[in-house]
């Protein structure tokens, strides 16, 4: 075989080429703030706007987190005002035995003082420890 001579556009050509850069650029009339709007996250409406469902389901699971979170204190609450009702009924019924004994002790010292009158006019009368001494006195 003969040997051929070499090519000279093959040569140049390197054996594994760059790639080309496939990133855009920004046209250089472009304002930086619109460049920057690109790169933003998604706003909530658009996010909404792409999948209604999952957005109707995380608002009822926050829903009821919101609602597992405030049941006890609401349950607490409740409870709370039933305990101030009977709070409140057990006051009036002690305050309304504490008014009859009250009016049960009144009416004890209005005896004691009747009795205390009836004894001193028995002391008063002479005829009543005369009687007293005459039975005494008598043989049976």
């Amino acid at each position: 075989m003969t040997a051929s001579a070499p090519i000279p556009a093959a040569e140049s050509v390197p054996h594994m080429p760059n790639p080309t850069d496939t990133t855009p650029t920004t046209p250089r009339n472009q304002l930086p703030s619109q460049v920057q709007t690109a790169a933003a996250p998604p706003t909530l409406r658009s996010q909404v706007a792409e999948n209604p469902l999952l957005s109707f389901f995380g608002l009822m699971i926050i829903a009821l987190l919101a609602a597992a979170i405030a049941a006890p204190n609401i349950r607490i609450n409740d409870t709370n005002a039933r305990i101030d009702r009977l709070d409140t009924r057990i006051t009036a019924r002690f305050d309304k035995v504490d008014a009859e004994f009250e009016d049960i002790d009144a009416r004890l010292d209005g005896l004691d003082l009747k009795l205390t009158a009836l004894i001193a006019k028995l002391d008063a009368t002479d005829d009543v420890d005369a009687a007293i001494e005459g039975r005494l006195r008598e043989p049976a």
